[in-house]
């Protein structure tokens, strides 16, 4: 039965898109150049409105998920996201992406770009779509790196769109193309954005100290430098964490701190990135850094963490860290979180803690929680 739903589940997802892609007009040509002007010498003639798209399909690298939407058994969606945005989980990786290009025919030029999940539906403004069909990396990453490159200003606009796109190809040369354009004197919102996206691509050491040598250079702008330490902190090498723990303890400014507290939490080196957060939780003495270590615990999946939270829970001398403490506990999977927030919300000697335990149950929807607020209720 299980394999027979999957079956029908991937007939259908096919059948969307191929369903799409009719939607579209196929343009001939031997290369993307000529496909391209083969598909503005068509819609400049015959789109009506003046507004057209040109699209194609690339090589997309596993683990991208864009443009996707995740729908519960109740049939609500929680989760949607669109071309602007990249998360790298394998749970929710979308293969099959297409590049669209909107041509505005008053103004002579493309003023948009976006990367659409080709199994789902899109209404595309209404507009025409001419497609060039499936396209090698070679011509694709060409493409995107030539507006990039463009001096034209009108083009540039679309620089941001074209990077976050190459950073999705399923190349060995995506992480040189960015590195090349985080050397160059780009104007500082691309730049940074061209840092991020190359967080998002593969492990890789080259990056990494690429990532720690413009956090350390205090000529680089704050933003680069933040974006950088964002950037690091997606590695979940157990090799990066004694970095970022170094990073912590050199680099002055609250919010590179706490960026390097949430990739040490993302660790592959639970044990470690535990015994450290514990460390700065228990130690540190900028107020603000111990509340970001001490949800930053909740995050890694290790007993001691648990433990440490409980201890803080219990034993912490200040309120609003107790309370910190019971956010962080929160976060974690309900059969460790829930009986902590029943105990907490029953027995807690003070009730600001205790009502934090209580509201944080109210959003689990868990049954152990409906039970206690009856019990609660009914006393």
């Amino acid at each position: 039965m299980r394999s027979a739903l999957i079956t029908i589940a991937l007939l259908a997802t096919a059948t969307i898109a191929a369903g799409q892609a009719k939607q579209f007009i196929p343009v001939e040509g031997a290369t993307l150049k000529a496909k391209f002007d083969n598909a503005l010498a068509q819609g400049r003639n015959n789109a009506s409105g003046g507004r057209f798209w040109v699209g194609y399909q690339f090589e997309v690298r596993p683990g991208v998920a864009t443009d996707f939407e995740v729908v519960d058994s109740a049939g609500g969606v929680f989760i949607s996201m669109d071309g602007t945005s990249m998360m790298s989980d394998s749970r929710y990786e979308t293969r099959e992406l297409g590049l669209f290009f909107l041509y505005e025919v008053p103004r002579d030029q493309f003023t948009r770009v976006e990367v659409y999940n080709l199994k789902r539906n899109h209404e595309f403004s209404g507009y025409p779509v001419y497609w060039a069909g499936r396209i090698g990396n070679d011509e694709s990453l060409n493409y995107l790196k030539s507006i990039i490159d463009s001096p034209s200003p009108e083009m540039n606009r679309l620089a941001d769109s074209a990077t976050s796109a190459i950073a999705m190809h399923d190349d060995a040369r995506v992480e040189t193309i960015l590195t090349e354009l985080i050397r160059r004197p780009l104007n500082e919102p691309l730049r940074s954005r061209a840092i991020y996206w190359l967080g998002n691509t593969p492990e890789s050491t080259a990056k990494n100290n690429l990532f720690t040598e413009i956090i350390r250079n205090q000529q680089e702008s704050s933003e680069a430098r933040l974006s950088a330490m964002s950037a690091l902190a997606m590695s979940r090498s157990a090799a990066t964490l004694p970095l970022l723990q170094n990073l912590y303890e050199t680099m002055s400014g609250r919010d590179l701190k706490r960026r390097a507290l949430t990739g040490i939490s993302r660790s592959d080196n639970s044990e470690g990135a535990a015994t450290y957060l514990i460390h700065i939780a228990e130690t540190e003495k900028e107020f603000d850094l111990r509340k970001s270590a001490i949800l930053a615990l909740g995050k890694v999946a290790s007993q001691k963490s648990v433990a440490a939270l409980n201890n803080m829970i219990e034993n912490e001398a200040q309120v609003e860290l107790q309370q910190q403490a019971v956010i962080a506990i929160a976060r974690r999977p309900k059969d460790e979180s829930v009986p902590v927030l029943i105990r907490v919300a029953r027995s807690h000697p003070k009730m600001p803690v205790r009502k934090q335990a209580i509201q944080l149950l109210g959003q689990t929807g868990d049954e152990r929680a409906v039970a206690l607020f009856r019990e609660l209720l009914s006393k």
